[in-house]
């Protein structure tokens, strides 16, 4: 027969236990797990200790009843027993939503929305429109520090915007009518929720963070930069794109072609023999070239854009301090490439009217102070 254990092991072991469990009590709440943000139509949560899929299910539907859908759809056997660590989907469509908001954070020239001057700091809601004149550009966050840059001559909706309650992703459908749309999604790697994109042929379901849509009376042009869309014409045919790839649309929403972009120009410099000249080295496979200065290098906060047909083109700035400038070669179908990115300590300063619109020569060209 065992005899009993010596008295200093009984206290030694429960000392032990003790401490171990005061270690896990002490614990953050998202020590072993955090909210992962979504995939396709779910939510994903990583259980952590003592989750139940009842509690789970109160937490984020507010139905405590929706626990048998979690268990089937995760294939779970025992609903009070999780595995630590375990990615569990929920549907997005189980949690509930309430309104969201989009703030301008960067407007240069005349920005409107349903006909008003916006200016940074303006909230706005669903259910608004927003005009870029061909001479200004602004930037849009949404609840989740998504970003959507509008270009100049872009008419953006705001057609949807909501949050899924308690997981800090949002709800997100715009429709582009003409322009350019410029998205950053979910750029802090919080996950994506639903973000959509409506031009007047396409409809394109966001899958990642880096995004440029175009849409004209032509058609539309679509590049992926970072993540993933997925774009669907009228016929319900769904073209998937991945990382530096683009496509290109016809204006009934037949495909035209879908290829890789096209690389940065190499070699970017400023030349100031005979006027201040943005040059680089031509790509064989460009039709034109888009050239874009930026007031940050993520290239969120656009100042001016244009188009031209190859190097030495003039460029400037608004005001005085660092810009960057942007390069990317356009190819025949008109999707826009990669970007080269040039730091720019000195551009020549363009002056401006009191809207911050340039003051053009009797040529078109804006007129700059060296």
């Amino acid at each position: 027969m065992t005899g009993p254990r010596p008295p200093s092991a009984v206290p030694g072991a429960r000392a032990l236990a003790l401490a171990l469990l005061a270690a896990c009590l002490s614990l953050p709440p998202n020590a072993h797990a955090r909210p992962l943000g979504a995939q396709g139509d779910d939510f994903l949560y990583q259980v952590e200790p003592g989750d139940t899929l009842e509690q789970l299910a109160r937490r984020y539907t507010l139905q405590a009843g929706h626990w048998p859908a979690l268990q089937r759809l995760n294939q779970i056997g025992d609903p009070y027993r999780l595995p630590v660590g375990k990615v569990l989907r929920i549907p997005l469509s189980l949690i509930p939503e309430q309104p969201a908001t989009a703030t301008v954070i960067h407007a240069i020239g005349r920005v409107t929305a349903d006909g008003r001057p916006v200016k940074p700091g303006d909230v706005l809601r669903a259910g608004q429109s927003l005009r870029s004149a061909e001479d200004a550009s602004a930037t849009l966050r949404l609840e989740d520090r998504s970003l959507l840059t509008l270009p100049p001559g872009t008419t953006l909706r705001l057609q949807r915007l909501q949050s899924f309650q308690g997981t800090g992703l949002t709800d997100t459908r715009v429709g582009l009518d003409r322009g350019t749309l410029e998205s950053t999604v979910a750029p802090e790697g919080s996950g994506v929720g639903r973000f959509e994109v409506r031009t007047p042929a396409t409809v394109t379901g966001v899958r990642g963070t880096r995004l440029r849509i175009h849409a004209d009376a032509s058609g539309s042009r679509h590049e992926v930069l970072h993540g993933g869309a997925a774009i669907e014409g009228p016929d319900r045919t769904e073209q998937r794109l991945e990382p530096d790839r683009g496509a290109a649309y016809d204006a009934r929403g037949v495909l035209l072609g879908a290829h890789p972009l096209l690389p940065p120009p190499a070699d970017l410099r400023i030349s100031r023999d005979g006027g201040q000249r943005l040059d680089f080295t031509p790509i064989p496979q460009a039709a034109a070239y888009a050239i874009r200065v930026t007031l940050d290098a993520d290239g969120t906060r656009l100042e001016s854009s244009q188009r031209v047909a190859g190097p030495g083109a003039p460029i400037h700035s608004r005001s005085g301090g660092t810009r960057y400038v942007f390069v990317r070669g356009i190819d025949t179908l008109g999707i826009e490439g990669r970007d080269a990115i040039l730091a720019a300590q000195s551009l020549n300063t363009g002056l401006t009217a009191s809207d911050g619109s340039p003051v053009l020569a009797a040529d078109g060209t804006p007129v700059t102070l060296d």
